[in-house]
């Protein structure tokens, strides 16, 4: 199939683009530092499928008007153009649409924690109103905790690791459902026109749920570290964040829900079509380490 790849140059865009390619399909990527805003000229007509996996993150320097840009307004001017040229799209949102809660359906409320997950939920709700999606024509994901090659955003928690030492929240920190890339990628293959995500909404999650704390233990067996964990009692973040300007600089509200807070997806409605994750923890973990390493990034 011929496939337009939306923020391939990010982390899981450019994954996404290289497993399509690898599958024999013929891909191409947009990257937007590269060749500019997208706008209905710029769009190709002449393919199968739209893969949308740009995004804007609530990091400092993003305001409102670029989250919504990237995560509202974007994703309907796709749908637009692939309804006029029957395009099939297939659009990456977040788990954090539904908030910070434990085993997470695909139906269950609308409740986004954060200026990023309010705008990624404005741009669902949007397309599953959308004219194209009444035709079965969009799937919209939402990937859970993805780690893997080439993500950077996730460096700091490997870093820390490095030094020997790491502080959870509370004894054993949030619950997770960590998904390693590659999964990603087969789940927006199959979600290709005839496959078995084609058309609908699914959370697309790692084969195992388990506490932060037991994530970043087996990050520290690959890595080959002797780890000391320093539980950090919740009230000791609460109070932390009271400071205010002389709060630490790594510490953040966002933080400490994300990490402190159990918050995984139900994957039970992915796999009943057939789809099945097939990394495990040991082995994502393992082949992430080792691409830190090969790049110098990780010593």
């Amino acid at each position: 199939m011929k496939i337009f790849v939306i923020g391939a140059g990010g982390f899981i865009g450019s994954s996404i683009l290289d497993h399509l390619l690898n599958s024999g399909h013929t891909v191409e990527g947009h990257i937007r530092s590269e060749a500019g805003n997208l706008t209905e000229t710029s769009l190709p007509a002449d393919v199968d499928v739209f893969v949308n996996a740009a995004g804007k993150l609530g990091v400092s320097g993003v305001d409102t008007a670029e989250l919504t840009n990237s995560n509202s307004t974007l994703p309907v001017l796709l749908a637009d153009f692939c309804d006029d040229h029957q395009i099939h799209l297939i659009h990456l949102s977040t788990p954090g649409v539904s908030g910070l809660h434990s085993d997470v359906k695909e139906d269950a409320p609308y409740d986004p924690w954060g200026e990023y997950e309010k705008t990624k939920a404005d741009g669902e709700i949007l397309l599953l109103k959308h004219p194209l999606n009444l035709k079965n024509m969009i799937t919209i994901l939402r990937p859970d905790f993805v780690y893997g090659p080439g993500d950077m955003h996730k460096l700091e928690l490997f870093n820390q690791v490095q030094k020997g030492w790491f502080p959870v929240i509370g004894l054993h920190g949030a619950s997770i459902r960590p998904t390693y890339c590659a999964d990603v990628c087969r789940a927006v293959e199959t979600s290709l026109p005839g496959g078995c995500l084609s058309g609908g909404l699914y959370n697309i999650g790692g084969p195992e749920v388990l506490k932060f704390r037991d994530f970043i233990l087996k990050t520290a067996l690959s890595m080959d570290i002797k780890l000391k964990i320093l539980p950090i009692p919740r009230l000791f973040f609460h109070l932390a964040l009271k400071l205010g300007p002389l709060c630490p600089g790594k510490l953040s509200e966002s933080k400490y829900k994300l990490f402190g807070t159990d918050h995984y997806v139900s994957i039970s409605r992915a796999m009943e079509t057939g789809f099945y994750p097939e990394c495990d923890i040991k082995k994502g973990i393992s082949k992430t380490v080792s691409w830190y390493r090969e790049n110098g990034i990780l010593p």
